[in-house]
């Protein structure tokens, strides 16, 4: 049996604290070996995601109400800092190497010492079965995105953070008409727009060497710099492009915490290039594609 650990264009370092990361895979050769031990917890190397460390945590047989399942969980790896919490939001995933409809869930939590956060879990029968793809040649690929992570600091009486939720949730369509598209040899970056309190802004990589053969869509908050270092906009977007032949819009969403440390967030392979320029499709129609965010501000977070 063979645990190899798989990270998406690591940086040597680690990443910037606040950072979005890139997933991180763990692939796992000869499953079965695994499974026959009965239920055992096995642990990926240790990854660093947002300015932390982390590992998965694999429950081979997990036993709930009577049914067996295969679970990860994500682990704080950090053993030796000072830091009592942590707040993450981040996704898990169960990769299904056959059909990409991968099994996945996000979420929240607080971590502390060697706790663990929500299970991502998928029944065993479904994970053995061959026409699932969750296995194949007994091999499992599991993964996890930390999208933001931060200390949260804290006394005798706890912690001291607040998330302010906003009542009006009305969302902001900005629409965005790009021309030349294909004649960029730079991002495309659109005008200012307010959402929520906040401005922002859209770019777009269209084919660049940044994210070749693909088109790359980002929302950035164009006043985060003003923000402070204890407070984060939590927001809930999506960008669209545009079919204009069949109404078959590419249309990606996210919920995500914006800080002056993190204040851009999107899609670096929104759609490859090759779908783009399809001229069954409207998405690129005399050089020119429409672009639509949808923005609702839905609440701070502070930390005091």
């Amino acid at each position: 049996m063979a645990l190899r650990k798989y990270v998406s264009n690591p940086k040597e370092g680690g990443e910037e604290a606040g950072k979005r990361t890139e997933p991180f895979r763990w692939m796992i050769d000869g499953f079965s070996t695994i499974a026959n031990r009965g239920a055992d917890m096995y642990y990926s190397r240790s990854f660093t995601a947002c300015g932390f460390n982390w590992k998965l945590q694999l429950a081979s047989v997990l036993e709930e109400d009577g049914e067996k399942y295969v679970g990860i969980y994500l682990l704080n790896d950090d053993a030796d800092s000072k830091i009592s919490k942590i707040k993450a939001i981040y996704k898990l995933f169960i990769y299904d190497q056959l059909h990409a409809e991968h099994i996945q869930k996000e979420g929240e939590n607080y971590f502390h010492s060697k706790s663990h956060g929500f299970c991502c879990k998928v029944a065993s029968n479904k994970f053995n079965c061959s026409k699932s793809g969750l296995l194949v040649n007994d091999r499992c690929v599991f993964g996890a995105q930390v999208l933001e992570a931060f200390a949260c600091q804290s006394d005798e009486k706890g912690i001291h953070e607040s998330l302010s939720l906003n009542k009006d949730l009305t969302p902001r369509i900005y629409t965005w008409v790009i021309k030349d598209v294909s004649k960029s040899k730079d991002k495309l970056i659109s005008g200012t727009f307010a959402a929520g309190g906040y401005s922002w802004r859209i770019w777009l990589y269209p084919n660049l060497a940044t994210y070749k053969d693909c088109l790359g869509v980002f929302l950035m908050m164009d006043n985060a710099a003003s923000l402070s270092s204890k407070t984060s906009v939590y927001v809930d977007f999506s960008l669209c492009l545009l079919d204009l032949h069949n109404a078959n819009h590419r249309k990606l969403t996210v919920k995500y915490l914006f800080s002056s440390k993190s204040a851009t967030v999107g899609f670096p392979k929104f759609l490859s290039w090759k779908e783009v320029q399809d001229p069954s499709r409207g998405f690129l129609l005399n050089d020119t594609c429409i672009v639509e965010a949808s923005v609702v501000v839905l609440g701070v977070d502070t930390i005091h």
